[in-house]
Formats: C-alpha cells, structure tokens, sequence
C-alpha cells in the first residue's frame, strides 16, 4: 500500500485552535422561538424508547424495520454557542416501526470529544468552524470525530459517519456505541466519508479525502475490505459528497480549495469559481483508468446518485448552490435562537450533470429548489427516474417547508407542503416488500412541529406525495434537527 496512515493524516492539518469555550448545557425545550428547539441541546443521556402517538392515518402492512437519523445534538455550555453547526457532537436517533407503531429513542454517539468535553464541560475540540483549546492533544482525527452526519448499516451493525474521522460502530437495537470500525490495521483511524455508496447487491464504496489525496475504499456487504487505492487530484478540494454509477466513481471537485491547515478547517477554504467544477471520473474495474471533465463552476453539498444511459453518458442528480453560503454562515445565530433571513439568501436548485460518452460536460437545473437529495436504494448507481427532496422557504424562520419528487423521464415535479409550522427534514425511499419498480416504494422522513416544539415522522406513498402523509406519528418532545439517515428493513 503506497501510503502511510501518519502521511495521510497529516493531509488533514489536524490541530488544535486558539479559543476556549466553556458552559453548562441547558434543557431541550427552546426559550425563544419554537424553531429553537431544533438547534438546542438535547438530553445528556438521550432519549430512551418512548411509542410515538399515531396522529394520523394507519401505518400500512409491510412498513417494518428502523429509520435512524444522525446529527448535532450538543451546541451551548451556559452562554458559550459552538463555533459552527456543524461541529456539534452527534447521537443518533432510532425510530422503530412495528405492528403499526413507531418507537423513538436517541444517544449521544459516545466519541472521545463528546466524552472530554462533557466532562470539561467546555468545547475543546477544533471542528469545521470551532477552533477549539489550544490544550487540547489531538494525536489524530479520532480525537476531534463528532461522528455527527449519517449513518450506515453494515452486516446489520449501525455506524455513525462523520466526513474525516473513523465510523463508529453502534448496536442496531440499543444504540450502545461500540467502537471505531476497523478495516484493517493500515487503515486504523483513516477517515471514512460520512456519503459512502451502497450498490444494490451490498457492496461498498467510499473515501478517505485529506488535501489533494483521496483513498478509496471497496467494502464487501460483510464490511471486509477489498481493496484501498490512492487518487492524486490537483486540487484540495473540499469533497462532501460524490457519485457512483454502475461502471464508474465520479469525484466531484467544487472550487472550494483548501489553501493552508490551521483550524477552523471552514476558514482554509477559498472559493474560486473560475476554476469550474471538475469531475474525475473512475472505472470500478481499474481506477488508474481515468477521465476528466470540467463543468461551470458551482458548490453543492449533495447528491442524489448518477446513473448511466446506453450511450455511455453519466448523469449525475445534484443540489447546486451559485456559492458554499451554508459552511460559511455557521448557523451560529439559529444556535441563539436569532433568524437572519442573509444567511438562507445562497439560492439551491436540483440540478442534473450530464457527462456525454465523448467527454463533453454540461449542467441542466429544474428550477427547483431544495435539498438532501434522496434515491431507491434498490437502483442507486442504475438508470431510474425518481430523486426525492426537501425545500421551500417560510418567513422568518430557517428550514425547508416543502417534500418533492421528481422525476427525470417526465421532467416533472409532485409536492407536499407541510405549512408554515413544520420544518421537513431529509426524507429517504423505502422499498414495499416484493417491490420491483422505484414507485413502488414509500417516502418516509421526518419534521419538527415548530407550533408544538415536538419531532414528528410521516409516510407517504412514493407514486403521489401531494396527496399528504398515510400515516403521521408524534412524540411528546423534540430532538434537534439532524442531517442524514437510512432505513433498516426487519
């Protein structure tokens, strides 16, 4: 193997910061506006299983298994906010579907930096956008993982994602945190993208991106791995998410270019839209065997998947922003419960990149907005129709308002508004038992009712959202808004 694990890490400029913050956390409940409690501490020791109240509608028959949700839980110590949203620590909520119910609980995903800072009491780790306490010893990534973005089931273990550190292996069933995954001991403490891609036979690509290097992992469905190899780019740039076809791994390069290593790791980063949006794109069977392609310079932080026609052309469903206003911002205000509507001004749009067979590139929007892009997982990476969405914008407040399906053959959108007092946040695909197309399929997702300061989760048959939710639970409390999820069927 051509690389070091000490080399490769160093590629991250891991360090420790200059600023200290210290506090006590305060109840999940927000003081402010009802949207606060989104962006509010959740409790120490999580939530243990609680049934969720059937609001409306009927679970249907077949509707059977877990979705778990990740995301930042902890962002204030008494009058001290986080640097940055995206450095707040993680726990993982479960939300069990069976017999017509729906059980929820949560933990804290128990990482070295949520442990050292609970009991310091104070943020001591560097993030994204948090400097952190220049006491604090970082020896590797591990030490500041908030194991806080998505999650992914291998072999029926759960595992916390986060973007540079270890996945953190959890019990399915308790949430217990078990320890970093290990692959291998070349491999120990290798950073684990927190977008992996999932064939729909079970195996498992991801990367390990630090500066200009990006190792690429091929897992088997048992999480044995295959093989790891090294892509040299030109560029550092900042990779979040990326795409896969049934042929090909497509490293997405936005010209957000890392151009030193102190942190906070959000101020290393230029933007430089001239430079375009570069695609490298790789053939499974042989990653030496490469082609690039530029397209209009353009940030995003997702995508939906890529699939591949019988020409040979790639297309790639991706949510677009003019500029990376979400990193930027910090959402340290929505932390202290303040809406400044400049900080929701960056306009996103699903946007399709086409990559013809002779190389040339090109990108074509829908004109609709939205985010957290979602898929089939029985045909990610094959030719398919349908990409799922968040968005829609309500005064005075943050968050997407708005589900939509869209599908590509028809060039046509279907949407559900959940109204001024709900935020939706990412809904995922999930197939019916025996289902053999992508609509045969429900969308399940989940919302916070601002109104009522509760977490909600709703069900809606995939061939026609606009006719609302068939089933809606809520519980008796709210937990903070999270970034991704998956389901698991049983």
């Amino acid at each position: 193997m051509d690389i070091t694990r000490r080399s490769f890490l160093a590629g991250l400029g891991v360090s420790a910061g200059a600023a200290t913050l210290a506090g006590h956390g305060f109840g999940l409940r927000a003081e402010g506006p009802g949207w606060q409690v989104g962006y509010s501490n959740a409790p120490a020791a999580g939530f243990a299983p609680s049934e969720m109240k059937l609001i409306s509608g009927a679970a249907p028959e077949g509707l059977s298994g877990s979705l778990y949700r990740n995301g930042p839980a902890w962002f204030r110590y008494r009058d001290e906010v986080l640097g940055h949203w995206f450095d707040g620590d993680g726990m993982v909520q479960r939300i069990a579907f069976q017999g017509g119910k729906a059980i929820h609980s949560g933990r804290f995903v128990q990482t070295h930096k949520h442990k050292s800072e609970q009991a310091a009491e104070a943020f001591l780790a560097p993030g994204f956008g948090s400097a952190g306490d220049p006491s604090f010893a970082v020896t590797s990534s591990d030490d500041v993982n908030a194991a806080n973005t998505s999650v992914l089931m291998i072999d029926g273990e759960l595992h916390a994602l986060w973007e540079a550190g270890s996945a953190i292996a959890m019990d399915s069933q308790t949430l217990e945190t078990r320890g970093p995954l290990s692959v291998g001991s070349d491999l120990k403490g290798m950073p684990f993208l927190a977008h992996p891609k999932v064939e729909p036979g079970g195996r498992i690509w991801n990367l390990a991106v630090a500066g200009n290097r990006v190792g690429i992992y091929k897992l088997a469905p048992s999480g044995a791995l295959e093989a790891f190899q090294l892509v040299q780019t030109d560029k550092a740039a900042y990779i979040h998410d990326w795409a896969m076809t049934e042929r090909h791994l497509v490293l997405m390069l936005q010209p957000w270019v890392q151009t030193r290593s102190l942190p906070p790791f959000v101020g290393t980063l230029e933007w430089r839209p001239d430079e375009g949006l570069d695609l490298i794109i790789l053939d499974k069977d042989d990653l030496t065997r490469q082609r690039r392609v530029t397209v209009d310079g353009h940030a995003f932080y997702h995508t939906g998947a890529a699939w591949e026609d019988a020409g040979g052309a790639i297309h790639i469903d991706v949510c677009l922003y003019e500029q990376p206003f979400l990193g930027t911002g910090g959402a340290t205000n929505l932390m202290r419960g303040e809406y400044d509507a400049a900080e929701d001004a960056g306009h996103n749009e699903l946007s399709r990149i086409v990559v013809e067979a002779s190389g040339a590139g090109r990108i074509e929007k829908t004109g609709i907005d939205g985010e957290f892009p979602a898929v089939h997982p029985g045909f990610h990476g094959l030719q398919r129709r349908m990409t799922v969405l968040v968005g829609g914008n309500v005064a005075g407040r943050p968050g997407a308002s708005r589900l939509t399906t869209f599908d590509w053959r028809l060039g046509a959108a279907t949407h559900f508004d959940y109204g001024a007092n709900r935020i939706a946040e990412e809904h995922l695909v999930v197939p019916k038992p025996g289902g053999r197309s992508e609509y045969d399929a429900w969308i399940v997702g989940t919302a916070l009712n601002t109104a009522r300061q509760r977490s909600e989760v709703h069900v809606f048959e995939a061939v026609d959202v606009s006719a609302g939710p068939i089933a809606s639970f809520a519980a008796d409390y709210a937990w903070p808004l999270g970034f991704h999820g998956t389901f698991a069927a049983g």
